[in-house]
């Protein structure tokens, strides 16, 4: 199983939960394995498969009946050796990209994640906040559901934020959000949990020209981003535009639009705006990058579900 999309959409929560659900038809357990470095580079296969070797000693029937989590792939080539290691077993991979180069060699069910829809942000802010509060401010609690996107991360940022201030009113905290979106959709007690950083990151693993793409673009008017429009505003013919679109798709952020366009969310088109004038002084050369320039493929060991 395949689950993709944006950074923050809950790919990894819903892989654990969905493992924790299935974890008993598998006798041999379930292990979690990051293959992306805290840095955000991608860890190697080799490496990748070095870590499941040390996590799971061999022994007899090794290999049958376990369930790993994937997360975090970067790239198909990490994952390949894995599944044949794994044989007999299963695994759920997440990811930003759609790996469709994964999918056509080893097929499996694929879903991309997208936004909450807005009863879903309501139940996931009644389930952390209590009906009591929730329904006390049902107005405001869809206005800060919405200014949150319907993003589960930043949803869960702004509910523990409420939680941790019992007297504080949705109302006020959706008012003090709106000011300054989406660098106040972060926790101070932990950098981990900041939607700002979370894409500063995702900018970070794109090749320069594709990251500085994805700036220009949030940066125009909210409408559908055909290959023409984008053609404009990045100054190269509607072919490569097209492309690079193609790619920031399937690096999570852009989504698809009414047929032959494109859109980018609200949330990082609003970080796209604040994050462009800090690298506006640096000159790229736009066109759809190679792949040797890809950002290579974290040290965060594997850890068993339980």
């Amino acid at each position: 199983m395949v689950l993709s999309g944006a950074p923050g959409i809950g790919k990894t929560a819903l892989a654990l939960h969905a493992a924790h659900l299935a974890g008993g038809h598998y006798p041999e357990g379930c292990l979690l394995l990051p293959l992306t470095r805290s840095d955000g580079t991608a860890l190697p296969a080799e490496e990748a498969a070095e870590e499941l070797r040390r996590a799971l000693p061999a022994r007899p029937g090794e290999g049958r009946g376990r369930l790993l989590v994937l997360d975090d792939v970067v790239h198909p080539d990490q994952v390949r050796p894995l599944l044949t290691a794994n044989t007999g077993g299963a695994a759920i991979v997440t990811s930003r990209m759609g790996l469709a180069a994964l999918v056509a060699t080893h097929g499996g069910a694929v879903f991309r994640l997208g936004a909450l829809e807005p009863e879903e942000s309501h139940a996931l802010l009644t389930a952390v906040l209590g009906g009591e509060r929730v329904g006390a401010e049902p107005s405001a609690a869809r206005r800060l559901a919405s200014l949150c996107g319907h993003f589960p991360l930043a949803l869960r940022i702004a509910a523990a934020r409420l939680l941790t201030r019992p007297r504080l009113r949705i109302a006020d905290c959706a008012d003090w959000l709106r000011h300054d979106l989406p660098a106040r959709l972060t926790l101070a007690d932990d950098p981990r949990m900041s939607v700002p950083l979370l894409l500063d990151g995702a900018l970070h693993r794109l090749p320069p020209p594709l990251a500085d793409a994805h700036l220009r673009l949030g940066a125009t008017a909210h409408l559908p981003l055909t290959p023409g429009r984008a053609a404009d505003v990045l100054g190269m013919p509607e072919e490569t535009a097209e492309a690079v679109m193609e790619q920031l798709l399937d690096a999570g952020l852009l989504e698809e639009g009414p047929p032959g366009a494109f859109r980018m969310h609200e949330l990082l088109r609003a970080h796209a705006r604040r994050a462009a004038p800090r690298t506006a002084h640096q000159p790229t050369v736009l066109r759809p990058p190679r792949r040797e320039e890809s950002r290579q493929p974290a040290d965060r060991p594997p850890a068993a579900l339980r």
